[in-house]
């Protein structure tokens, strides 16, 4: 998304060190760089480290540590992180905010879920046993946490780079395998006798449920590019509503859907 001259001097990782000792906000107008992928929008973009990453291992090692203030409070690095999100929105007031965690199970993407108040969480995965035994994982965890019901009704689950043969039927396996884990995990059982309109639950073949993935196709000319920069102009529009039709569509109903709010 950006060319080496045009990476900012400094990114996420550096922040949340600074910020360790109050610099935060000295380095914040230096940890971001427009994109010149695009040219009719503004597209920033906020990189894991800066332009020289130094002593990264390192600097991970202590950039998820908690800060006490002068008051004797501490601040969790989820909340670190969020307010260096709300800093960013407010030097930069983005219409659409897009944060890519860390894949896997693990504290860090975990706190990128439920921590970060994101109207969309989009679980990319694969129909295998590893994605599957990952997310149930990770489901049982929130439901203990006593986070599942305050995050679940905002997320969806997408299937990545859905094989180019036999994609309908690998899409409808696929999606079982969500309603499984969704039904087991997530869903409100339904009592005998009482509607499902009274409890969060959805139908198996409901095209609109979280379980029911939302379709990217497996693209060889996607998968070979190193870069997207300089190869939009070379890639026609029916190409990428063929790739990624079903994800942009619901990013952009999801849109819609906000600006209606106000």
């Amino acid at each position: 998304l950006l060319p080496e001259n045009r990476r900012p001097e400094y990114g996420i990782v550096d922040w949340l060190i600074e910020d360790l000792v109050g610099n935060g906000n000295f380095i914040l107008d230096r940890m971001y760089a427009k994109s010149d992928i695009i040219r009719d929008e503004e597209v920033f973009v906020v990189p894991a480290h800066g332009r020289e990453p130094g002593e990264y291992v390192s600097k991970l090692g202590r950039a998820w540590m908690p800060v006490v203030r002068d008051d004797g409070a501490t601040e969790s690095w989820p909340q670190r992180l969020r307010r260096m999100v709300d800093e960013l929105k407010k030097a930069l007031d983005p219409e659409i905010v897009l944060i890519d965690s860390r894949s896997g199970i693990d504290d860090l993407a975990s706190a990128c879920v439920t921590d970060l108040g994101a109207r969309l969480i989009l679980l990319f995965a694969f129909d295998d046993e590893q994605t599957w035994t990952g997310c149930q994982i990770l489901f049982r965890h929130w439901r203990h946490a006593s986070v599942a019901r305050k995050i679940r009704e905002r997320l969806q689950l997408v299937a990545a780079m859905m094989p180019e043969t036999d994609t309908l039927e690998r899409l409808e396996e696929m999606r079982e395998a969500g309603y499984e884990l969704f039904a087991a995990e997530m869903y409100d059982a339904i009592p005998p006798g009482e509607m499902i309109e009274e409890r969060w639950n959805f139908e198996e073949s409901d095209e609109f449920a979280p379980h029911s993935p939302w379709l990217i196709r497996r693209h060889q000319g996607f998968t070979s590019l190193k870069t997207l920069r300089g190869r939009l102009s070379k890639i026609e529009e029916s190409t990428v509503a063929h790739v990624f039709g079903p994800l942009i569509q619901g990013l952009g109903e999801l849109i819609e859907e906000r600006d209606s709010d106000g």
